[in-house]
Parts: C-alpha cells; structure tokens; sequence
C-alpha cells in the first residue's frame, strides 16, 4: 500500500508539474498569434474621451482618431462639440489645426501639441498603444492573454475593458501616465477597415 501511494503521489506531482509549464507556454502562443494579427490591422477609426490631468490643468475632450497605415488624423472637440485641434499626419508631414482654424507643421506631433497646448500626449507610440500593442517597450500580459500595461520610456500604460471586435480583442479603456501628466482615453467606439 505504500509503494501505491507513493507512485500515485508521484503521478500526481508530475501532472501538475505538466500542467503549470504548458499553460504559459499555451498563453505565449495565443498572445504571438494575436500579436501578428493586431500589427497587420493598419486601417482603424475609434471614437472616445480623453481626460487630461497635469500639475496646472485638467481637461477632458471627445476624440476621433482615423489610422491609414502610417498616417492618422486626430481630432479633439470639447464635451459641448467646440474645436480644439485637428492633427493629421500624411507622408510624414505633421499638420495640427489649433483652435482658431491656424495650421502649424512640424516633424514632431508630441512637441507641436505640446507647444500649442501645454499637453504631453504620446502620439508617436498611441497607434500601437490604442490597439493593445506594446511595440518595442517592456511589457505584461492578463491571464487571458491579452496587454495589461506597457511600459515604454517615460510612460506607463495600464489597460483595462477589452471587448471583442469583428473578430478582435481591443482595449476600451487605457491610462497613461508620464511626462508630468496623466491621460485617461475610453473608447465608446472602434470601426475596423477591410
């Protein structure tokens, strides 16, 4: 009886030392998988709010972002519908439509807003960031498989509110905190283009 117990014991031991490796590796293989298919959707246009909170402001805008493969245009209009800016960047010219309809250009997205408004908002990693992709930063994983945060240089981002997309598992909700500032964005609305 006692060699009985002691086989079963071990059987034991090696089944469940079986399961905690394969359930990781399991897990690496759907987020792989996924990964290559959020990085091939180039075409996207999402609909949300963001709020903005820094050491002198807060502020909070409704949000339409277009991605075309490299290019996007991005506009922010106050909760009431009043213009705040336009940014659209084709063939790697950057253009931001402030306010009182004045366009200013520039190579650098970050810095043009930052300039004309005092926010630090990370454009250059968001169109990755929005779809729940970590780029080249650090990053750890939910147990499902899906991003939970991102860390890239001075910004930390936290996900939060996956929902299922025509066939996507897309963000919702994301807080980015870096740069002296704080950005809550909530997406009311993703539509995917073939």
């Amino acid at each position: 009886m006692t060699l009985f117990l002691r086989i079963f014991s071990l059987a034991c031991l090696l089944v469940l030392a079986g399961c905690t490796t394969t359930s990781p590796q399991r897990d690496q293989v759907n987020w792989q998988q996924e990964r290559a298919r959020l990085e091939r959707l180039d075409h996207w246009q999402l609909s949300g709010k963001m709020a903005i909170i820094t050491a002198q402001q807060k502020g909070s805008a409704r949000l339409n972002w277009q991605q075309d493969g490299d290019d996007y245009r991005l506009n922010l209009t106050s909760l009431i519908g009043t213009h705040i800016l336009e940014l659209s960047r084709v063939k790697g010219e950057v253009t931001l439509i402030d306010n009182e309809g004045k366009p200013h250009q520039s190579q650098d997205a970050e810095a043009l807003i930052y300039q004309l408004t005092g926010w630090n908002i990370p454009v250059q990693g968001l169109p990755e960031w929005i779809k729940g992709l970590p780029g080249q930063a650090e990053f750890e994983l939910n147990p499902d498989a899906s991003l939970a945060s991102v860390r890239d240089g001075q910004w930390q981002i936290v996900y939060g509110d996956y929902r299922d997309q025509s066939g996507y598992r897309l963000p919702h909700l994301l807080t980015m905190t870096g740069q002296g500032s704080r950005l809550k964005l909530q997406i009311n609305q993703w539509n995917l283009v073939p």
